[in-house]
Formats: structure tokens, sequence, C-alpha cells
């Protein structure tokens, strides 16, 4: 028998939703093989629309389906947080683990306390600038006890990783953070060939019945919520939809502010102009079919879904926010706009509608700027970063 000399690495989540941090962990694992690792996924609470995903590539997973108390119960949270531990610490034994690395705020803590029980370095990965996003104000109780566990368990991490250069100022600030142990390494996405004007030909046949008729074509992704602002690109539309009556907006993403949305699209009375997809599969095909692609997001770790749209040579309307200016060049790939300015938003839409050359110049313009972040280069990253902290163990 041939001895597997790859090293175990758990990648510890929540869940396995369609969020960022997720989508992030199977695009890096994809194509594990010809690597030298030997990765095990653990999600702590549930599964979710990723675990296939990660499945169909031959990355192992593991469901523990353990959802933990509220605070506000803390004995049976201690017990949940116990049986956590437990099951992880399992897994983590069985898969011979020689590195955990931890994805959101919730899985760091239990990450810690394996790493420190099996002796294994932890790498922490942060993908959004708020490190405590479920907080709403610093001041709450419940909030400052988070930050003070926060800056206790983060000086046990060996490393952290950055998605992008907000995220590592945020981190920086976290009491007892070393930051020679902050690495910045981007997330990224898969880059895919252009397609022909035969498959533009086609899809477009195939999406006929979301177009309408359409000849100007807005296309947004993202989870519905409130971060991610659709509820501000659907007012800057408002804004123009009289005045372009070609032009639709497509939203592909689900989420809990899917009903306020469709609501506000109906008060508006953008019913048919402005369509709610849902999860979709085939968002590179719209992508073909778009002119813009738009978002209203707040912040961002780094705004992976505008790359994708540069990558299509698809220009990008935003707001001048973290994230978001990491990925997009302002008035060379896109137009970006002060968060919250609705009238400049709307400005930006209807000058780039009205100009198909600057469209194509910046879509021309975007494809070269996002290979900066394909999923390549971080993959490369973080098995370096992998080989920086085992290489003294695996001598």
């Amino acid at each position: 028998m041939v001895r597997d000399e790859r090293f175990g690495v758990l990648h510890l989540l929540p869940t396995l939703s369609m969020g960022g941090a997720e989508l992030h962990v199977a695009r890096l694992l994809d194509g594990w093989q010809a690597g030298p690792t030997r990765p095990l996924v653990v999600a702590m609470h549930r599964g979710g629309p990723v675990e296939p995903r990660l499945r169909s590539a031959g990355v192992p997973v593991e469901l523990l389906g353990i959802q933990r108390a509220p605070i506000r119960r803390p004995l049976a949270a201690l017990r949940d947080a116990r049986r956590l531990e437990a099951a992880t610490l399992a897994a983590a034994e069985r898969h011979g683990v020689a590195l955990i690395q931890t994805h959101l705020s919730d899985a760091d803590w239990l990450g810690l306390r394996v790493g420190r029980r099996l002796g294994v370095p932890v790498v922490i990965t942060c993908h959004d600038p708020h490190l405590l996003p479920q907080e709403r104000g610093a001041g709450e109780l419940r909030a400052r006890l988070r930050r003070f566990l926060q800056a206790r368990l983060w000086r046990r991490a060996a490393a952290f990783i950055a998605v992008g250069a907000e995220v590592v100022r945020a981190i920086a600030k976290v009491p007892g953070v070393d930051p020679a142990r902050i690495h910045l390494i981007r997330s990224g996405f898969v880059s895919r060939p252009l397609p022909s004007a035969t498959q533009r030909a086609e899809w477009r046949v195939k999406h006929a019945a979301l177009l309408e008729g359409a000849d100007e074509l807005l296309l947004g992704v993202g989870r519905l919520v409130e971060n991610k602002g659709f509820h501000h690109v659907i007012d800057a539309f408002a804004r123009l939809a009289s005045e372009r009556p070609r032009a639709r907006l497509l939203i592909a993403g689900d989420g809990p502010e899917r009903a306020a949305l469709a609501a506000q699209v109906e008060r508006l009375g953008l019913g048919g102009r402005v369509v709610l997809l849902g999860a979709r599969d085939d968002v590179g095909e719209l992508l073909a079919l778009a002119d813009l692609f738009v978002t209203g997001t707040r912040y961002e770790g780094l705004g992976l879904a505008a790359a994708e749209a540069l990558d299509q040579e698809v220009p990008v309307v935003a707001f001048r926010v973290s994230g978001i200016e990491e990925v997009v060049d302002d008035e060379r790939t896109g137009l970006l706009v002060a968060h919250g300015d609705l009238a400049a938003y709307a400005d930006a839409l209807r000058t780039l509608l009205a100009d198909p050359a600057r469209r194509r110049a910046f879509g021309q313009a975007g494809r070269p700027a996002a290979q900066r972040f394909e999923i390549a280069r971080a993959r490369e990253a973080t098995l370096a970063l992998y080989d920086e902290l085992l290489r003294p163990a695996l001598r």
C-alpha cells in the first residue's frame, strides 16, 4: 500500500449555506487531490447548498447537527459547546488533522479549543471587516462580552487570513493580535472563458421569458440580506425606469429580505421590470447577457461577485465601500458613488446605459483586472502559509 503523505486540514464552519465564506472553501478545495493536503470540512450546525458541491469534488464532509443554545440560557449553551467540542475533536482525530482552519466567528472559538487539545496550529480566516457582524452595537453587553472573549482567544491563533485590505485593518485592532501573524490572502473566484457569439445567442433564446424583449439588462447577484443593499438598487432603478422603458433589473439570490424587496417592487410599480429570481445555478449565462452588474452593498470582505462580473467584461455600478474599492477601479472598470446617494447611483446607471462604447471599454479593462482574484492565487498562498506553519513539525 502506498502511504498518503498529504497532511490533514480541517475546515470548520457553522453551516454550509450559500454564503461567501462557504463558497470560498468550496473553491479553495476544488481539485485538492493534486495538492499536499487531505481536507475535511466540518459544519457545526447544519449543511446547506454548498455541501453537494464539496462532495462532488470528493471532499469529505461531516455535519455535526448541533445547534447552540443562546447565551441567555447559559447552562444549555455550555452543554452544547461541550458537545460541539467533543464532536469536532473526534472528527479531527479520525482524520488525523495537522492543522485547523476556521471560517466565520462562530467557528473560531471551537477551532481554537480543539486545536489546543490536539496541539496543532489554528488559522482563523476573516471574511468580513465587521468581525462580529451579528452584534448591532458595540455597547451592548453581549457584544462587549464577545469582544472580550475574542481578544482572549485570538491570541492563541497561529495565523490569521484576511480576505481583503479592510479586513487586515480590522483584525489588527483586536487587542493582543500580533500584526505579523496577519496574512492578506484575497478570496477568489473561478475565471471562465468568455462565451462565443453563438452561446450568447442561445442563452438569449433560453432566457427570453426573463428578458421579455428588454434591450438593457441590469443584473445583481447576492444574498437577499439588508447589508447587500438591493433595496437601494431598486430605488435607484425606479428613478430612471420611466425614461428607459426597455431596461430590466434581474436580482439572483435568496434570503430573509426577499418578501420586503418584493413588496418594494410592487409599491414602486416596477412589477415586471424588476424580477427577483431566487437562487440560480445559471448566473454565468445571465452575466453573458447583462449590460451592467449592480450592487448596493454596504461593505464586503472582498466583492467577488463584482470581480466575477468584470471577468465576463460586464462593468459594475456600486457604492464606494470597503471590499468593492479593491475590485472596481472607478472610471475604468465601473462607476462608484458615495454610499446611500441614490441620485448619484441612478445617474451612474443612466450614464453607462446611454454609452455602449464606454461600457465596452470598461468591460475590456475589467477582465484583466479581475484576474488578480482568480482562486488559484488564493490556493497557492494558502498552501504556502500551511507550509510555513507546519514545516518544523513535518521535518
